[in-house]
């Protein structure tokens, strides 16, 4: 009998007083249950690819443990998991195709994950007004993290301290897909929703950039999932009324990183996003964080030792942001195939390839967890 498929999940390393082991995490949070798994159960997991069978797993089992592994065991973990829709079979497939007509159905892209966050959004919304403040507006863009707004709020303030700039104007978000879906751009017609109300789509771009986009909308539920355009959309929408937006998932161009090569064949889409950032109505918004390092990402070191490495690091990825060269930018990432990985390669090659302009960084950032184990690293920048 075959073992069932895992859905694409994020395994992070975990000890639980003495037991090592993982978290499960599901980038979809269809559930909205994080699992603690020991060490012999992702052991087990790691069996669930569709085509082994479940002798398979028992022999290794028991080469590795010394113990039997019976089926009733390798039968509940499944059932534990196919109730959590951790599986990739008919049950997950049918819920994602109810919530593919909803998101379909409905007329603005629903808010997925501050609800999960946070639960006083009056609150949330005075801490956001209090700590940015007005600074130097941008003229065509800016680049702004996505990680939450607790470890995040300072990039935030900074990357839209010039938030009055954007009064009356369209806002292209180029998001960062961290989804299971494919690594292509995805197009939204939605606006989107916030805590303090909708924000309407910018129709005319919208259609603009159809024109040059192969199947804009194949993974439009995408959208349904990802963090980085709602966080980035709601908190303007925190400061201001009076803005419409474009919703765009850019690729991650990591097989171009892989393979050491510029990526080729996406000059319709820069222009359309230049000629559009030109007019005085619209602004590019990239979503982007940068490295992702330590225990939590699997480099077997805690972040704080590898701080000083992956700040060089990101200094010299964000000189070339600042100089508006995207090439520079997408090719230091070659030598080492994105070692700290930076989620935003892709959202920040668009952005600087579309452009076309110098500069300013306002202010870099290293979001350390209390023990130092893991990092995000992150920065604000102007236009």
């Amino acid at each position: 009998m075959k073992l069932p498929r895992l859905r694409a999940l994020e395994f992070i390393p975990h000890r639980e007083g003495e037991i090592n082991g993982f978290i499960v995490r599901d980038p979809l949070m269809l559930t909205g249950n994080v699992i603690f798994i020991p060490e012999p159960v992702a052991f087990i997991l790691s069996f669930f690819d569709g085509e082994r069978e479940f002798v398979d797993v028992q022999e290794a089992f028991l080469k590795k443990y010394g113990e039997m592994l019976f089926t009733e065991d390798i039968e509940r973990l499944i059932d534990d998991f196919d109730s959590q829709l951790l599986l990739d079979n008919e049950n997950y497939r049918s819920r994602l195709d109810n919530i593919l007509r909803e998101y379909r159905e409905a007329p603005y892209r629903k808010l997925h994950s501050l609800p999960r966050t946070y639960k006083d959004f009056s609150l949330l919304r005075e801490r956001i007004r209090e700590k940015t403040k007005e600074k130097e507006e941008p003229e065509k863009g800016i680049i702004s993290p996505h990680i939450d707004y607790e470890r995040g709020l300072e990039g935030y303030s900074l990357a839209y301290s010039g938030w009055r700039a954007f009064e009356g104007k369209t806002l292209i978000f180029l998001g960062v897909n961290h989804t299971p879906f494919s690594d292509k751009f995805i197009l939204t017609g939605k606006g989107y929703e916030t805590p303090w109300g909708n924000v309407e789509p910018d129709l005319e771009a919208i259609k603009a950039l159809e024109e040059v986009l192969e199947d804009p909308y194949g993974d439009e539920l995408a959208h349904a999932f990802e963090h980085s355009i709602e966080l980035n959309v709601a908190f303007l929408k925190a400061l201001m009324d009076n803005f419409k937006m474009v919703g765009l998932l850019v690729p991650s161009f990591v097989h171009s990183i892989e393979e050491g090569k510029l990526p080729e064949g996406y000059e319709p889409v820069f222009e359309v996003l230049h000629e559009l950032s030109s007019l005085p109505g619209y602004f590019l918004v990239s979503a982007s964080d940068l490295s992702h390092y330590g225990l939590r990402f699997g480099d077997g070191v805690k972040a704080e030792k590898l701080l000083p490495s992956v700040e060089a690091f990101d200094r010299r990825i964000l000189e070339q942001a600042e100089r508006g060269n995207g090439d520079g930018f997408l090719s230091l990432f070659f030598p080492h195939k994105n070692a700290t990985h930076v989620c935003g390669t892709g959202s920040i090659y668009v952005f600087l390839k579309s452009i076309n302009t110098k500069g300013k960084l306002l202010g870099y950032f290293n979001a350390l967890d209390p023990d130092g184990g893991s990092a995000v690293s992150f920065a604000a920048l102007i236009y």
